[in-house]
Order: structure tokens, then C-alpha cells, then sequence
């Protein structure tokens, strides 16, 4: 399992990347509110296991915006010595691309340092134009059969593929659902500097 410090180091310095890489072409960078909540309300947030917390917890880093177009930025990072996969939590995926049928478009900006690995997405083109692996369910929270109900409800609604893996297993962090994407498909994608650049000026 990745140290939880080096982890949370690298997000921070991925982020004031992302940052600066979209300030220096004129965009602004507005903060998601509840990443600046005090210690009390997101202690709160974090006991509460409804979808409404959860979807709060999950909200993407950063909204950008120009005045004209606005884009809301999920950044991730992965630093495990054992695999180069993208981990990403199943619920905040589910809310982007349900955001992306009213045209609100979430970007996910990824890197791991160690695998030399630089990417960004769409959410909205997972499941789709990129695949993955399995959805993982960590067996060690009390509700994670009620997980299960809801991803089957999600399959049943078209919300995510009825042919995707599930594995529920003993999982090594939260426990909260979780969907891998291969090292093979985040080494086919564009940097995420490519990307950005693209939609900044565009």
C-alpha cells in the first residue's frame, strides 16, 4: 500500500501544477467549498455514509472557468512500487457522468511519478472509449452489501455497464467502491498537459 504521505504530497504538487499550467493561459481557478470546510464539518461529512455525504466528499478539486467556459478537474496520483494502475472511486465516477448528461464536464488529471505516467480524461468516456478492469467492493464496511445493491441498481439503470467485473474482496483502504483502470490503457493516453492545452485554447 502506498504511504499515505507521499501520496497526499504528490496530489498536492500535482495540484499547484494543474494550477499554474491553467492560470498561465488566462483561466481562472475557482476552489471547491468543501476542501476549505473546517476540521468539525468534514469530520461530520466523513462519519455520514448517505449518498449526499458521500457525493459532497467526492467533489472534484477545482472548478476553472475563462467566462465563457467552466470545467470542473478531479486531480489523482498514484505512487504504489507494485502496480502503475489508476484506482478511482466508483461513486464520484457515477456522479460525473450522470453531471455530464446536463453538459457539465468533469476532467480527470492523473500522474504517477514513479511510472512515468501522465494522463487525462473525460469521466464521461470511461466505461466506454476507455475500459476498466473491475469494480472492487471492500468487504471489511459494514454496508458494503448495500454497495452492491446499489451498483446492480446502477447496472439496471444503464448508469454503468451490466457486463462489468465485480470482485467484492477485503480491499486495503476505506473500503468504498472502487474501479481500476490498466497501466496499458493510462500509457495510450494523451498527458495531461496535451489535454489542457487543447481546452485552453480552444
Amino acid at each position: 500500500m502506498p504511504n499515505l504521505a507521499d501520496l497526499n504530497h504528490h496530489h498536492t504538487v500535482l495540484q499547484a501544477a494543474v494550477r499554474d499550467f491553467i492560470q498561465r493561459h488566462g483561466w481562472h481557478v475557482l476552489e471547491v467549498v468543501y476542501h476549505n470546510a473546517g476540521a468539525g464539518d468534514t469530520r461530520l461529512l466523513q462519519q455520514a455514509g448517505d449518498p449526499t455525504a458521500l457525493y459532497i466528499r467526492t467533489l472534484p478539486d477545482m472548478v476553472i472557468t475563462n467566462g465563457q467556459k467552466t470545467l470542473l478537474i478531479e486531480v489523482k496520483t498514484c505512487i504504489s512500487s507494485r502496480y502503475a494502475n489508476a484506482t478511482l472511486e466508483l461513486f464520484p465516477v457515477v456522479a460525473a457522468r450522470n453531471r455530464s448528461q446536463i453538459e457539465v464536464q468533469t476532467l480527470y488529471v492523473y500522474e504517477d511519478p514513479r511510472a512515468g505516467i501522465s494522463a487525462a480524461w473525460r469521466c464521461d468516456d470511461l466505461f466506454t472509449y476507455i475500459p476498466v478492469r473491475a469494480i472492487y467492493i471492500g468487504t471489511q464496511r459494514p454496508e458494503w452489501k448495500r454497495s452492491l445493491d446499489r451498483i446492480r441498481e446502477w447496472q439496471a439503470g444503464g448508469i454503468i455497464p451490466q457486463d462489468i467485473k465485480i470482485v467484492t474482496t477485503r480491499t486495503g483502504g476505506s473500503g468504498d467502491p472502487y474501479v481500476v483502470v490498466s497501466e496499458s490503457q493510462l500509457r495510450n493516453l494523451p498527458t495531461w498537459q496535451e489535454v489542457l492545452e487543447r481546452i485552453l485554447r480552444g
